[in-house]
């Protein structure tokens, strides 16, 4: 559990999930775990009354928050408040290694050759260690091709054994029965498999001659050899909306858990091969297509929504970068976003420690420091969107603090003028 601004965050291994827990939760848990719980449950009563003590009593006893004699069983953490922002992360987004076996024209990271530099285990172990202290419980590795890493298991071995859930990003070409047996004994919360179409004549194109044969091998290795099963992850661009309802079935076949569709983003390569790039009619057509088919058979679709967005759970403008994720590159340097230009790298795990970075980065105070500009300031949209996508609004030339090119801006609904008696 998280202790910062007033109140909690709870993450629960179960659902893979944080949730925000009230003063009074919070107060329970630590206080159960100090003095036990019906003390605690005095105490609260004192200061909040009965009621709320039992309320917030049975909600703990619902989501699983309290063993069975009654105290909190997890760990506590206090964290500095931080203005717009959490104290902390949510979200660690590293990247493995800059190495990469496939040439995909919509590479975030410009992958290809591995760096000189690049974290160690133990400087990865390292980062996990500072992770842990701060209650990061979220981990995505990605690349490059995160496989090329031999340390891989033991990265997700260190991370479990701390608390953390890794996600791993993957284009299955190098899977081998070894390391999925070593994985299986210890997986991650999630393998996604990325592929580009249903077949070959649309994913090759984009990653590669031979990609898609290579990815349905590996997709077959899983089946046989790795029983926590694994995500299909699509890229949506103008190439292949046609195809959303093909995916699904590829997914339904490929036996998939999920089928994961994200948009093209104008990072990396792909800032030089506009035709990928993937604007909101096109994302919100791919979704619509892909969950119609999915209704029909079964398969889960997990899409954002651009035009049914959640109220963000952070104050401020922009996005989740600087103020929910962060991302490390593969020789340690850290960044709002793994997507944002180079010149936003901030500093380096390796000489600074990341909850410092979090806290007081150049660019970490410079996102978290732009006002929303005027179109975004009057749009209804502006308590869901907030602004949007930093690296949408950079590359469309608006600037930081600029329209994210996906807006679908409304101007706010003005009261009538009052008539004059």
């Amino acid at each position: 559990m998280r202790v910062e601004q007033g109140s909690a965050l709870l993450y629960d291994r179960a659902s893979r999930g944080y949730t925000r827990r009230s003063a009074a939760e919070a107060f329970l848990m630590v206080a159960s775990r100090d003095v036990g719980l019906p003390e605690a449950k005095r105490l609260l009563g004192e200061r909040m009354g009965a009621v709320e003590a039992s309320s917030a009593h049975a909600v703990l006893r619902e989501v699983g928050a309290l063993k069975s004699r009654g105290a909190f069983g997890g760990r506590v953490v206090e964290l500095q408040a931080l203005a717009g922002a959490f104290g902390a992360p949510l979200v660690v987004h590293l990247g493995m290694t800059l190495a990469c076996n496939f040439a995909c024209a919509h590479c975030y990271s410009s992958s290809g050759k591995r760096l000189p530099d690049e974290l160690t285990l133990a400087e990865i172990e390292a980062l996990i260690d500072q992770m842990h202290a701060a209650g990061i419980c979220k981990l995505v590795l990605g690349g490059g091709e995160p496989f090329l890493r031999r340390e891989l298991p033991a990265v997700i071995r260190y991370a479990d054994a701390r608390g953390i859930d890794c996600y791993v990003h993957t284009n299955a070409s190098l899977l081998r029965p070894a390391v999925l047996e070593e994985l299986s004994a210890c997986p991650p919360a999630g393998l996604q498999v990325s592929l580009e179409g249903s077949d070959a004549s649309l994913n090759d194109p984009v990653r590669g001659p031979g990609t898609f044969a290579k990815a349905l091998e590996g997709l077959k290795k899983l089946r046989a050899s790795y029983a926590p099963g694994f995500n299909l992850s699509v890229t949506v661009g103008p190439h292949n909306v046609h195809d959303a309802a093909a995916m699904v079935e590829l997914a339904k076949r490929e036996e998939a858990h999920v089928l994961l569709l994200r948009p093209a983003y104008p990072a990396g390569i792909a800032t030089g091969n506009a035709q990928l790039h993937c604007d909101r009619p096109t994302f919100i057509e791919a979704v619509k297509r892909a969950k119609v088919r999915a209704a029909e058979l079964g398969v889960t679709v997990d899409a954002p929504d651009p035009v049914d967005a959640r109220e963000p759970d952070f104050e401020g403008f922009g996005c989740v970068a600087a103020r929910v994720v962060l991302g490390v590159t593969p020789n340690g340097s850290v960044t709002p976003c793994l997507n944002l230009p180079v010149e936003f790298e901030t500093g380096n795990v390796k000489k600074t420690p990341l909850l410092e970075l979090w806290q007081r980065g150049r660019s970490f105070v410079s996102v978290r420091a732009q006002q929303p500009n005027a179109q975004c300031s009057s749009c209804k949209h502006y308590d869901t969107c907030r602004g949007g996508c930093r690296v949408r609004a950079l590359f469309a030339g608006n600037g930081l603090n600029g329209p994210d090119s996906w807006c679908h801006y409304e101007p706010k609904a003005t009261l009538p003028a009052a008539r004059s008696a």
